[in-house]
């Protein structure tokens, strides 16, 4: 019997996900750019913290002590650019991506033993779960200098990354599920709309007109599908398809928060970008072939594009044509999204729409 489960679950790990090194590498590419357009953290800022604050869990910190020095935390941030331009381009793609990973973990875990913390685990540790895809076999330096090199896109860290994200929607549900957002008598998602109304200097999107609605009904409506969505989202990652669907929903599920509650998780929904393409490109092989080539005729362009960008991003300098909105990420991650949950025969309907107006051949 134990065989057998382990033969299941061995069967779920490797067959579940099958994805290309294109899909995997316009992943990266995207991820990168999100990254960029989010901002790369300053690390720098540690050596302003005012050691009374110094309180650090049990990991690194606590071991090491506090760094103090501004010229540690400089070399460190240049260190991190140069690491992330190199995942950018595909250079040694593996070992940048689990570089990277370890180099946020390693400063976000400084700033946390200050009491600062953020909700961005899951970006943090996508580069080092990303780096067993091999997703620098296309779309990179890797994939032009070692043409020949025998190595096959792996599927495995997508359904890992599957379970962590279920696994974390399901935590954070399950508190809410024990602490009362079921009473019928009062809504907590109001509670966080009207919060953060009052608090913030002004509120944004639809933050003003959910507080006018003044429903308790729709209030309630908002917190049963917030508590059906993450403690549900665990049970969709044994099927890719379903599990699909869970995805445009949480991507939607995050707009929405934004709009409503003013709470952007803007690097969270860059992890879902390898489901998104591959939704978009499995069973698509003309498609996909179409931008590959597309790439493959464009490769100076995009090179030169990257080589300015690497310099931006290692000089740490954004003029003004490289400063975007931070919320702009998670509008462009989740309106593609939408596809995601509409029915097949939607999906059929504009995917004609598509063929007619960019042929596939």
């Amino acid at each position: 019997m134990i065989l057998s489960i382990n033969e299941k679950i061995t069967r779920w790990l490797q067959s579940t996900w099958k994805p290309t090194f294109f899909q995997l590498g316009l992943s990266r590419i995207l991820f990168c750019l999100g990254f960029f357009i989010f901002g790369l953290p300053q690390f720098m800022e540690i050596s302003n913290f005012d050691l009374v604050f110094f309180d650090p869990p049990v990991g690194v910190s606590l071991l090491i002590g506090p760094i103090t020095s501004g010229d540690f935390w400089w070399t460190f941030d240049l260190i991190l650019r140069i690491t992330f331009v190199s995942l950018l381009v595909g250079f040694r793609t593996k070992e940048s991506s689990i570089i990277f990973g370890l180099l946020l973990l390693f400063g976000f875990t400084y700033i946390y033993s200050y009491g600062k913390i953020n909700h961005n685990i899951f970006p943090v540790i996508f580069p080092i779960i990303m780096a067993f895809t091999n997703w620098g076999g296309a779309l990179s330096v890797d994939s032009i200098r070692d043409r020949n090199t025998k190595i096959e896109p792996k599927g495995w860290p997508l359904t890992f990354l599957s379970f962590l994200l279920g696994w974390g929607y399901f935590t954070a549900g399950l508190p809410k599920l024990i602490g009362g957002w079921l009473d019928v008598s009062y809504s907590s998602t109001a509670g966080f709309i009207l919060r953060r109304f009052y608090s913030s200097a002004a509120s944004m999107y639809l933050n003003e007109f959910f507080v006018e609605i003044n429903n308790l009904f729709i209030y309630k409506i908002l917190d049963y599908n917030t508590l059906l969505f993450e403690l549900g989202f665990l049970f969709t990652i044994f099927w890719s398809a379903v599990f699909l669907r869970a995805i445009g929903i949480a991507a939607m599920f995050h707009l929405g928060v934004l709009l409503t509650v003013n709470i952007p998780f803007s690097l969270h929904v860059l992890v879902f970008l390898p489901y998104i393409i591959y939704f978009y490109f499995d069973n698509k092989p003309q498609l996909s072939g179409k931008f590959e080539l597309f790439f493959s005729r464009n490769k100076k362009v995009f090179l030169t594009i990257f080589s300015i960008l690497a310099i931006v991003i290692i000089a740490d300098y954004y003029p003004i044509p490289f400063q975007f909105p931070r919320h702009s990420i998670l509008f462009l991650i989740c309106v593609p999204s939408i596809f995601m949950i509409l029915p097949r025969s939607v999906n059929q309907f504009f995917n004609k729409m598509a063929r007619r107006l960019i042929p596939y051949k």
